[in-house]
């Protein structure tokens, strides 16, 4: 209830607030902001303030609307850089480029070794306009220098990154490195060694090897300053955080009708293609749905051949679909007051059936549901009809007498091959749906 409340209060107020005025309505009165924090911590602050920020800017520039806000989001190119400020006693992990404009007393950069350089782009910038890279013994004097300046290029922006990077520390900065350096020399760590030698840097014994250091003044003779100890106190944890998580228990899966165990299909069909089949009765259930509504039958084929997008078979299907709409018998069952494609969802044994009815037919005292079969070798009666296909008929009776408690529930097959309707009695497709134990 009390998430409702939330949801109910910020939808009655999505179409006559501001964007920045709903924001500040959920990190305030619903104390977003406080739990943003508190999941999150500090670091969340930062971007809760950057939202806002936009919000600001867009209602500047716009009408302000929620659905305006979000598409303005979704469509502009924003970036956004984080504001670094005084990070207290904190520890900061970022790139290079992200350091520009900052300072910290000890700064570390511990991956300095040698680095794999970027792929040449794969079209190149000639002299003559854009070309195709070529494997470079194929490069012809005007690819082979446009590749050399993109290469010096890189090389640059690389000694202005170590340039940014060996000027953000305050007093101590700490040049590190893990496996293998470079040949040529180029790594970062290899010129600041070569860099320190130049300088006059000593030998400094780092406990676990033998570096290089160049200081300035007197580090080992400043005077010992003492902090008073600052004590901490741990917060008790409430109980909920330490009480073990239940077990997680899956959802029982939801059962369709059509897979509740049983053949589906008479001998005489074993010997077709099960996925071809399969695809042809999915085809002739989309003619069977959208042709009905189409009155002038001339342009059912050029119609069935944009459903079906030109497949091969689309004549046989279109005929077939045209002698079941076209069946005075069967006229009923395509009337305008029908319902085509219902999905029906209920429950069955504890367990959540959802499935999709072909046709349903409501009158004042009846509900039938009828549903399409194009089987090649159709049934002589209702007790010959394939086990899946009345369990799956016996659900669609089980769900439709929980929604229609006060009807009679008529269910049948459509046979597509024969253009004839099959009533299945009652207590056949019952039974049937019985013997499928549900868990």
């Amino acid at each position: 209830p009390r998430t409702m409340e939330g949801l109910n209060d910020l939808r009655g107020e999505a179409d006559f607030l501001r964007p920045f005025d709903l924001i500040e309505r959920i990190l305030t009165r619903h104390d977003g902001r406080k739990r943003l924090l508190g999941r999150l911590g500090q670091e969340a602050e930062d971007g809760v303030n950057a939202l806002l920020s936009q919000a600001l800017a867009y209602e500047r520039t716009e009408t302000p609307s929620l659905t305006g806000f979000l598409v303005w989001m979704q469509t502009d190119d924003l970036e956004i850089k984080r504001q670094m400020g005084a990070a207290g006693n904190m520890i900061r992990v970022m790139s290079v480029h992200g350091s520009k404009g900052l300072e910290a007393p000890i700064v570390i950069l511990p991956d300095t070794a040698k680095r794999r350089p970027p792929r040449d782009e794969e079209i190149m910038r000639a002299e003559g306009g854009p070309v195709w890279k070529l494997p470079s013994a194929q490069m012809p004097q005007v690819m082979q220098a446009a590749r050399d300046h993109a290469q010096d290029k890189q090389r640059n922006e690389r000694l202005r990154l170590l340039y940014v990077a060996l000027t953000r520390a305050e007093k101590w900065l700490i040049v590190a490195s893990a496996g293998e350096l470079s040949k040529d020399g180029d790594s970062w760590y290899q010129m600041v060694e070569r860099a320190l030698q130049e300088a006059g840097a000593q030998e400094y014994d780092t406990g676990d090897d033998t570096g290089l250091r160049l200081q300035h003044g007197d580090w080992d003779g400043l005077p010992f300053h003492s902090e008073p100890p600052v004590e901490v106190v741990t917060p008790e944890w409430p109980a909920v955080f330490l009480k073990q998580p239940p077990a997680y228990v899956a959802p029982v899966a939801t059962l369709s009708p059509s897979d509740l165990g049983g053949a589906k299909a008479l001998p005489g069909d074993l010997g077709q293609d099960e996925e071809a089949a399969k695809a042809r009765g999915t085809r002739l259930h989309l003619l069977l749905e959208h042709l009905p509504q189409i009155a002038d039958r001339t342009t059912w084929p050029e119609i069935a051949r944009n459903l079906l997008a030109g497949h091969e078979e689309t004549d046989d299907l279109v005929a077939e679909a045209t002698a079941v709409l076209t069946a005075p018998e069967l006229s009923d069952i395509f009337a305008g007051d029908t319902l085509a494609e219902v999905a029906i969802s209920a429950d069955l044994n504890g367990a959540r059936l959802h499935g999709v009815i072909d046709r349903l037919i409501i009158t004042n005292e009846t509900v039938r549901a009828i549903d399409f079969k194009s089987n090649a070798t159709v049934p002589a009666s209702p007790q010959k009809c394939p086990e899946g296909l009345l369990r799956q008929m016996g659900a669609y009776a089980h769900a439709l007498a929980q929604l229609y408690p006060d009807h009679r529930i008529e269910t049948g097959l459509l046979w597509t091959r024969t253009a004839s309707l099959m009533w299945l009695p009652h207590d056949l497709v019952s039974s049937a749906l019985e013997r499928r134990q549900i868990p």
